[in-house]
This record gives C-alpha cells, sequence and structure tokens, in this order.
C-alpha cells in the first residue's frame, strides 16, 4: 500500500497518525468526529471540545469561498448587479456548507493536533 501525502490525508480526512483510519462517521453530510482512529487507535480530541478551534479554520475557508465565487461572478456575469453576487456567494457557501465542515476539521486536527506521522504503527499494532 502506497503511503498517502499529508495533503491527500487532509482531503480524504484521513487520521494524521497512521493517515489510513477515518476521522469522521461514513454517510451522512454533517458526520460526527469519530473518538478514536479505528486502524491505530489513537485518541483524536486531545481535550474536550479539541475541535471548535476548527472554526477559525472554517471561517477562512468561507472567505476563500466568498472571494473565488465573487471575483467569478464578476468575470462570467461581467459585474453584475450586487444581487446577482449576494445569490452566488450565498448559494456557494451552503452548498459546500458539508466540505468545508469536514475539510475545516481535518485541516485543524492535521496542523494543530500535534500528531506524528507514524507509516508503521498499522504493522505493530496488528
Amino acid at each position: 500500500m502506497s503511503e498517502k501525502t499529508k495533503l491527500h490525508a487532509v482531503l480524504e480526512c484521513k487520521c494524521p497518525r497512521c493517515r489510513q483510519g477515518n476521522l469522521f462517521e461514513k454517510g451522512k453530510i454533517f458526520p460526527k468526529p469519530l473518538s478514536h482512529c479505528p486502524v491505530c487507535g489513537v485518541r483524536y480530541e486531545k481535550e474536550p471540545d479539541f475541535f471548535q478551534g476548527a472554526m477559525y479554520v472554517s471561517y477562512a475557508i468561507s472567505v476563500a469561498i466568498f472571494v473565488v465565487f465573487g471575483f467569478g461572478a464578476y468575470f462570467l456575469f461581467n459585474d453584475p448587479p450586487t444581487y446577482v453576487y449576494w445569490l452566488t456567494i450565498i448559494t456557494a457557501t451552503i452548498v459546500l456548507a458539508p466540505l468545508n465542515w469536514r475539510l475545516s476539521k481535518s485541516l485543524f486536527i492535521h496542523v494543530f493536533g500535534g500528531f506524528k506521522y507514524e507509516p508503521n504503527i498499522v504493522q505493530e499494532k496488528r
């Protein structure tokens, strides 16, 4: 099995330690974060309400969505009326909310979680 890069692990919402276990439950639009990695067993929440810090990452992603879709509306619709900007940005924000929610938590735990990547942890545990 090839090793995942940190970027792949963040985008696929994988464990920051083994990069194989999932961070979230499957099959929901806004899935609940798992408490432990199903592969290596590491505990994700280092302290109570650890993932609340992800709201800052979510804010940054939202700003990026506003800017990208605002400029997209400007260039695509040739400087439309203000209500077109509002509709475009609000629609994009609502549609991308589940992705933003998962990605902000995944990015937060990978960057600020303090986990060290241990590629052989899976083989050691088995």
